[in-house]
Parts: structure tokens; C-alpha cells; sequence
């Protein structure tokens, strides 16, 4: 194994983890938005020329419904991009580590002395 070897195993780690987690990223926050963007443009509607126009009360809690959706859709995005960051850690990580260690033992170092490969510490 060499450095050439071990990049071709990262860039394989890599496409086959964030391609599948970028998809459910990009399929969450593209459904996320067309459903903000609906709920919005209804109290929108509602107040310009509908129930809402005269009603400031529920207009205010209908924002505010609309302040909670679009802060919940964001914070599912971070965690679902955090997920995607590991899942990149552990791509390239397994395949550095995995290289190094496939060197080493093909050089007759004993397994116990082997590098573990080290967590992501975000």
C-alpha cells in the first residue's frame, strides 16, 4: 500500500458517504422550505385579504408558528450537516489509519502496536 493507494481509498470513502448524506440534506431542506414558504405566504394572504386582516392577535401567534417551524427546519439542518461532517471524518480517517496500518503490519509490526484510528472532536 501506498500514498496513491490510500488516497484512492479516502476519495471512495468519501463519494460513498456524502453523496448519500448529502441527498438527505438537500431532499430534508428542499421539503422544509416549500413548506415554510407555504405556511408563509398563507398568513400572508390571510392578513392582506382574509381572516387575519383585522385580527393582530392571531396574526402575532400565527408569526410566531411560522418563527418556531423555520428555527426547528434549521436547527434539523445542522444536525443532519454535523452528521455528514463525521460521517467525512470517518471516511478519511478510516482510510489514513487503515493505510498506516496496513503498512505497518505488512512490515511486521505486532497488532497491539498499531494506531487506533482517533475520533472526530468537534
Amino acid at each position: 500500500m501506498d500514498s496513491q493507494d490510500i488516497l484512492g481509498n479516502m476519495v471512495a470513502a468519501l463519494k460513498g458517504e456524502l453523496g448519500q448524506g448529502y441527498s438527505v440534506i438537500s431532499s430534508f431542506v428542499q421539503n422544509q422550505c416549500y413548506l415554510l414558504a407555504r405556511q408563509a405566504e398563507n398568513i400572508a394572504t390571510s392578513r392582506a385579504t382574509g381572516s387575519l386582516r383585522n385580527d393582530d392577535e392571531l396574526f402575532a401567534f400565527f408569526l410566531q408558528g411560522l418563527r418556531k417551524n423555520a428555527e426547528d427546519a434549521a436547527k434539523s439542518v445542522v444536525m443532519l450537516s454535523a452528521l455528514t461532517i463525521e460521517q467525512a471524518w470517518n471516511a478519511i480517517a478510516g482510510a489514513l489509519w487503515g493505510g498506516v496500518r496496513s503498512i505497518l503490519t505488512g512490515a511486521g509490526v505486532p497488532a497491539h502496536l498499531l494506531p487506533e484510528t482517533p475520533p472526530l472532536n468537534l
